[in-house]
């Protein structure tokens, strides 16, 4: 079986299911003989699953074959990062000392997807307890970029990305809590959807920070996104997002904060110039905007998110001190006093998000400033180090904010380097944003290109 059909979208793997012109046996054992071929370069793994995946493979085409067919992801390869808990597998949040750690009982996104007849190919690597968006890993290893290994995939899903990407699992499921499944995704040149805060539960999900952490989804194509979000949601509306994504976008307006969007590598700011030219020519209207800044409101995210962090890994920082330095142990000191106020300011950042979206459909943005992420170390822009605050500038807020934003390809800054945009929206508005991302793919075609390996 081709490389170029594991490359396929889910909908398209999920139709050849459907007319039985591959079986799901087949299909995993393709994906099991590429993951086999390329996974020493791309270090995307921390517990693999094959012999599990062929059982499980087994199981659905005997369903197929009674006409149980449990939805469209049925027989269809797919990984997790190793935050999910699974049930008698190790869940280890990238952390060693927590290899033993195999829970009782799925996560819901497990249990979900699971429902859904998904197959299971393993747990995905990523940052220590999901933490930056370095794709690094001092117990596990660093990930590499797969358009080229140089580099990383950014993070903290950069395992899930890099899987994604390379036809290693149709869909993997991330946690973005600063930018952790949409910069990724941006690097790898797929597409990162970060849904509105509960919309996809985080039970059973490795803590991070409980008001700012999402799951999200990792896929080859928007419409593959919404397919996936209509298994794992738990809607008000039905969850019915695939069914719209066709709707004329003509006249719809895009938010455009023309101050914020001024840090980036040369590359990264002329292809999201070229990308709002495509946006008018497709029919959106760009209106400008003025949005919180992220200098103002990094202060009070990280406030927010250390003090939930330290209540959810505390019984760990005390058992295990030397798994976190001093300044993540410091979260146990926040006053409570600090931790109010820092959410009263966060009430005044989403009284101006909403401001803005009041005005507007939906808001649109770069998504990651940096075009190839090196490990340990930041770009040097026009004589400055990037930080972490620059390089979570464009992805942090709609965490913060609760709010839904997926990226998408925009263009290719080298032929080995992809470079994405974000669009984001209202509150459970996730139909919309992905009716935009979706009318822009289908003008380009960003999607359609893999990488080499």
């Amino acid at each position: 079986m081709s490389r170029e059909l594991l490359l396929r979208p889910l909908k398209d793997l999920a139709g050849l299911l459907e007319r039985l012109e591959v079986s799901s046996d087949e299909l995993v054992r393709a994906t099991i003989e590429r993951t086999e071929a390329i996974e020493k370069d791309l270090n995307s793994y921390i517990t693999f699953l094959p012999e599990k995946a062929l059982d499980e493979a087994r199981a659905r085409d005997r369903e197929r074959a009674r006409g149980e067919v449990k939805g469209p992801l049925h027989g269809i390869p797919i990984s997790l990062k190793d935050v999910f808990d699974t049930a008698g597998i190790p869940s280890t949040a990238g952390a060693r000392f927590l290899a033993g750690r195999s829970p009782n009982v799925d996560a819901e996104v497990t249990r979900r997807l699971a429902r859904g007849g998904s197959i299971l190919m393993g747990k995905s690597n990523l940052n220590k307890f999901a933490g930056g968006e370095s794709g690094e890993n001092p117990d596990y290893g660093d990930i590499r970029n797969p358009w080229n290994l140089e580099f990383s995939p950014s993070g903290s899903s950069g395992g899930s990305a890099a899987q994604v990407a390379t036809g290693m699992a149709a869909l993997s499921m991330g946690s973005d809590n600063g930018g952790s499944v949409r910069n990724p995704a941006c690097v790898c040149g797929i597409v990162g959807l970060k849904p509105t805060h509960g919309l996809i539960s985080t039970e059973g999900m490795f803590p991070r920070a409980y008001s700012v952490d999402h799951a999200g989804t990792l896929t080859r194509t928007v419409e593959d996104a919404a397919l996936v979000l209509q298994v794992l949601a738990r809607a008000r509306d039905g969850g019915d997002y695939a069914s719209s994504l066709d709707a004329p976008v003509k006249g719809m307006k895009l938010g455009l904060d023309r101050n914020l969007v001024r840090v980036g590598e040369p590359a990264v700011l002329r292809i999201f110039d070229d990308v709002v030219k495509k946006l008018t020519e497709i029919g959106f209207e760009i209106v400008d905007v003025e949005l919180p800044s992220p200098e103002e409101m990094m202060p009070a995210m990280y406030t927010i998110f250390f003090c939930e962090w330290g209540v959810a890994h505390e019984p760990w920082m005390r058992s295990h001190p030397e798994e976190y330095d001093g300044g993540a142990r410091a979260a146990l000191l926040i006053p409570a006093a600090d931790y109010l106020k820092a959410q009263q300011r966060r009430r005044l950042f989403q009284n101006g998000y909403g401001r803005a979206l009041a005005k507007v459909d939906l808001l649109v943005s770069p998504t990651y400033p940096i075009v190839r992420r090196e490990h340990r170390r930041l770009p040097v822009v026009s004589g400055r180090r990037f930080t972490l605050d620059d390089a979570l500038r464009y992805t942090m807020p709609y965490d913060l904010m609760g709010l839904p934003a997926v990226s998408l390809t925009g263009g290719f800054a080298h032929p080995d380097a992809p470079v994405g945009f974000q669009l984001a929206g209202a509150a459970f508005q996730e139909g919309k944003v992905l009716q935009a991302a979706h009318a822009y793919e289908r003008a380009t075609d960003w999607h359609q290109r893999h990488p080499a390996i």
